[in-house]
C-alpha cells in the first residue's frame, strides 16, 4: 500500500506547473479573443489611423515638455509601428493565430506531462516576443515593447523549466 502511495505522489502534477499552465491558458485565451476581435473589426481606416496618430503625438509632446524625451521618442516609434502593423493587418493576425496555437499546444502538452510541450512553449515565447519584427523595422520597435515581452517570456520559461524533471 505504501508503494502505491509513493507512485501516486510521484505521478502527481506539481502545483507550480498547475499554476503556470492555468496562467498561460488564461493569457493565451485573452490573446486569442483579442485576435478574434481584431479580425472582426478589421484594420484601421484612414480616419481611425489619423486619430491614433494625433493622440499618440499629443502624448509624445506632453512627455517632451516634461523633459522625458526618451519616452516621447518611444511613443513616436509606436506611431510608425502601428502604421506598419495596420498595413500588414491580415498577416499579423494570421501569425498571431499560429503563435496562439503553438502556445496552446505547448502548454497542453506540459499539462499532460510531456516534455515536448516545453519546447513548443519556447518557440511560442520566441514568436510572441519577436513577431513584430516580421512587420516592422527594428529601429521602429520601442525597446519597452521588446523588453517587456522578453522579461515575461523569460520568467515563464524559467519557471516551466523548474518542472522538467516531472515531464516525460
Amino acid at each position: 500500500m505504501e508503494e502505491l502511495d509513493n507512485v501516486q505522489e510521484e505521478n502527481k502534477r506539481p502545483k507550480l506547473l498547475n499554476v503556470l499552465c492555468i496562467l498561460s491558458f488564461i493569457s493565451i485565451g485573452f490573446t486569442f479573443l483579442g485576435a478574434i476581435s481584431q479580425a472582426v473589426r478589421g484594420p484601421f481606416n484612414e480616419d481611425e489611423m489619423m486619430d491614433q496618430k494625433v493622440e499618440l503625438t499629443k502624448s509624445a509632446s506632453q512627455l517632451d515638455q516634461l523633459g522625458s524625451t526618451y519616452f516621447g521618442d518611444q511613443i513616436r516609434k509606436m506611431i510608425v509601428m502601428t502604421e506598419n502593423l495596420n498595413e500588414s493587418f491580415t498577416m499579423v493576425n494570421m501569425m498571431t493565430f499560429v503563435t496562439v496555437v503553438v502556445g496552446f499546444f505547448g502548454v497542453f502538452k506540459m499539462f499532460k506531462g510531456e516534455k515536448l510541450g516545453f519546447h513548443f512553449y519556447i518557440v511560442y515565447s520566441l514568436l510572441g516576443a519577436g513577431q513584430v519584427y516580421f512587420f516592422v523595422s527594428p529601429s521602429y520597435v520601442p525597446s519597452m515593447v521588446l523588453l517587456w515581452n522578453v522579461i515575461i517570456a523569460g520568467i515563464f520559461v524559467y519557471l516551466y523549466s523548474r518542472n522538467l524533471n516531472w515531464l516525460k
